[in-house]
């Protein structure tokens, strides 16, 4: 008798459950969609360098992205491939359309985590101007001794970070200003797998997330440069938009969009304030193909993530679980003496320049479409970052995907009009609160990262990322008892 009682209310509860969402379906047909108001943005102070020199420049630059092709030695590519390529395995899914496709995903024998999971190494400017002077000094033949040993142990444990750090001298040396590139302690990285035609690589704003929301009026701190290395020619292109978090109660609409086509051993290195992802309607190559590619952040300190790995249960949950490399599983790095005279020239930084966007192609032709963000648009906002939102925006796809047949790789800056980007959102949307701070060390870790901003950037707001109030710097220094340096 208790079992059919327990049956019968079971029952009833589901019923209940379905009778709810049905009402809240319902409800959500009948709500009244308003279209936000958005400001134009304002001119941002780009810093990354226009040089192609080795030693990079104290001068700021004037580029907010910088591209290099064939930036791996065919070697060193071949084998970072075979490795990735040996780790993933594939899982059949079923749409809610009865569609199916295969997922990718990877978990590297290195150190048993996911490809996707952000890993550290330590890497300074003067460990890249060593790591710059010893292939320098392998590619000069009178120089060449298989037998001989730098003064210096090398940094990289495996194979993996060997290839992680050779890309990331190039970004100390050539791209980040001096005065920048002084101040980064190391490098967080993570291996990019997906599905082409089925990145679910969202928009957003780059960010230590183990910081995210642990100081007032800074819902998150950017690192200092972005990058994306391309390991196969097909799949999502990365589209970054000049739009950032620069006031609390104002969206800004970009009026640029920059869209990197993949292509193989193609680097693009760019300013981590810029909203940015590879989701949408736009790829190349055939759909299913597999899409690899590794994300670099650079910091002034060990970003917390890399300590921390986050719950999927609850932003407010972390565990500590740093990723430490298993020597006897990982793929040991390969001999650079040996590849040295693979390429007769290094390759050279190209900055990208506005008056390399394509004014108006075929304006009439142009796709709307929905573009996919952290927790349905949420993540877009600063003050109301938790509010619900749709975003969408057109781009001219047919025209882009024409050039990309006659050019693989290219990269392309579209010019944007105040229509070409929209977001709304539910008017009687309610709101979900912002998670508290997560602990005293978060709390600690992002003082310290916004008070090396202030240092690096004392005279100039538009170059710093964030801040999101003018005064973010002065009421640092006061709560914290320092001067900030100027």
């Amino acid at each position: 008798m208790i079992k059919q009682s327990v049956i019968v209310a079971f029952i009833a509860y589901v019923g209940h459950l379905y009778f709810q969402q049905a009402t809240n379906n319902l409800h959500l047909a009948h709500k009244t969609v308003l279209l936000l108001h958005t400001e134009p943005h304002p001119a941002l102070n780009w810093y990354l360098t226009t040089d192609s020199i080795i030693n990079s420049t104290d001068t700021p630059g004037k580029a907010p992205l910088v591209t290099i092709e064939n930036i791996l030695p065919p070697q060193l590519l071949s084998a970072a491939l075979a490795g990735i390529q040996s780790s993933i395995t594939t899982t059949k899914i079923t749409q809610n359309d009865g569609s199916t496709y295969f997922k990718r995903s990877c978990t590297l024998a290195r150190d048993g985590g996911a490809c996707g999971d952000e890993r550290w190494i330590d890497f300074t400017y003067e460990d890249a101007l060593r790591y710059h002077d010893n292939y320098k000094q392998q590619s000069t033949p009178d120089l060449i001794n298989l037998n001989t040993t730098t003064e210096n142990p090398p940094i990289e444990k495996d194979l993996i970070e060997q290839v992680i750090l050779y890309i990331a001298k190039y970004d100390l040396v050539h791209v980040l200003p001096r005065f920048i590139s002084n101040h980064i302690k190391g490098v967080s990285w993570r291996i990019l797998i997906s599905t082409t035609g089925h990145n679910h690589n969202v928009f957003h704003y780059d960010s230590d997330e183990a910081t995210d929301y642990a100081m007032m009026d800074v819902p998150l701190i950017t690192p200092l440069l972005s990058t994306v290395t391309y390991l196969s020619d097909n799949g999502e292109p990365t589209l970054i938009l000049d739009t950032s978090q620069l006031a609390n109660d104002t969206i800004y609409h970009p009026t640029n969009a920059y869209v990197s086509m993949p292509k193989t051993n193609k680097h693009i290195a760019f300013d981590s304030r810029l909203f940015h992802g590879s989701s949408g309607p736009l790829f190349v190559g055939k759909e299913g193909d597999v899409r690899i590619a590794i994300g670099t952040n650079f910091h002034t300190q060990r970003s917390l993530e890399t300590i921390y790995s986050k719950k999927h249960l609850s932003m407010k949950q972390y565990v500590h679980r740093p990723l430490e490399v298993r020597l006897e599983e990982a793929t040991p790095p390969i001999d650079m003496r040996e590849c040295a005279q693979e390429r007769e020239f290094e390759p050279l930084p190209k900055p990208w320049a506005l008056h390399n966007n394509v004014l108006d192609p075929l304006r009439l032709n142009w796709t709307s479409f929905q573009i996919k963000t952290n927790h349905q648009g949420r993540s877009f906002f600063a003050s109301d970052r938790y509010k619900k939102s749709n975003i969408t925006m057109q781009l001219p796809i047919d025209w882009i995907l024409a050039q990309a047949q006659l050019d693989p790789g290219c990269t392309i800056g579209v010019t944007l009009e105040r229509s070409d980007f929209n977001v709304s959102y539910h008017e009687d949307e309610t709101y979900r609160a912002k998670p508290r701070n997560r602990n005293k060390e978060a709390k600690l870790v992002a003082n310290e990262m916004l008070m090396k901003r202030c240092e690096i950037y004392p005279n100039d707001l538009l170059s710093m990322n964030p801040p999101l109030n003018v005064n973010v710097c002065s009421q640092l220094s006061t709560s914290s008892g320092q001067q900030v340096v100027s």
